[in-house]
């Protein structure tokens, strides 16, 4: 059975500030998270930032079968249609590259904003941090509730 691994860009207008977060579970069961202010970045991006984070801690753990959800149908999109012009060009083709590797498995779908709360989440409760990513082996206090 696949990993399934939910994961938010969120943006905040009002300080122009971008961040990430994720959940990674196994047979409904936590696995890892992650979050990450990013810093300034569109919303598209920032759920593209997700994305890439989501699949590096997948692949660097050796979870080699690995079902990504986001919310945004542009993203995954973006992701299976790589446009050079496109300003992140650079970001698709990281992302592009690690579903490249030897997966068993890996796909990226699309889920809607109510079941991906946790990792909302997440990333909403970094706006106001460092950068840096920052795993989680347990979930945290803030989304014990939700997961």
């Amino acid at each position: 059975m696949s990993y399934k691994l939910c994961v938010k860009g969120v943006f905040d207008r009002s300080q122009m500030r971008a961040s990430v977060g994720g959940i990674m579970k196994h047979n409904g069961r936590w696995v890892r998270g992650f979050r990450s202010m990013i810093g300034l970045a569109d919303p598209q991006t920032a759920e593209l930032w997700a994305i890439y984070y989501g699949l590096k801690m997948a692949w660097e753990r050796e979870m080699t079968s690995v079902v990504v959800f986001t919310e945004r149908r542009d993203a995954i999109y973006l992701i299976n249609n790589p446009d050079p012009a496109y300003p992140m060009a650079a970001l698709i083709e990281m992302i592009t590259m690690l579903k490249g590797e030897a997966w068993s498995h890996v796909d990226i779908q699309h889920i809607h904003a109510d079941a991906n709360v946790a990792a909302n989440v997440l990333a909403t409760d970094c706006l106001d941090g460092e950068g840096g990513l920052k795993e989680f082996a347990e979930p945290p206090h803030a989304i014990i509730h939700l997961i």
